[in-house]
């Protein structure tokens, strides 16, 4: 009886090892980065006009293009006439 059970234990660790190697390498065959390519992603930016008015939106991207860019509610400030925007010309200008 102990023999037997000591079979099916060592029978067992057998199964569940192939079992776990064909599986891992089916996966490495299977699974890509395509899933990647569909990713899409979001932030909010403000986005300030000529006249200094700034207003947040909330920037959808997939990849590199814009999917959406919705308006915040209530997420805007005006500044005063003599500001100048601090941060990066080509940060401004890059949404995706």
């Amino acid at each position: 009886m102990k023999k037997r059970m000591i079979s099916l234990i060592i029978l067992l660790i057998i199964l569940v090892g192939t079992l776990g190697f064909i599986s891992n390498n089916l996966a490495k065959k299977y699974i890509t980065g395509s899933a990647i390519e569909d990713f899409q992603y979001s932030y909010t930016k403000a986005i300030c006009n000529e006249t200094n008015f700034c207003q947040d939106y909330e920037i959808v991207c997939k990849g590199n293009g814009l999917v959406r860019q919705t308006p915040v509610t209530g997420a805007f400030l005006q500044q005063d006439a003599g500001w100048k925007d601090p941060r990066d010309k080509d940060a401004i200008k890059k949404i995706c």
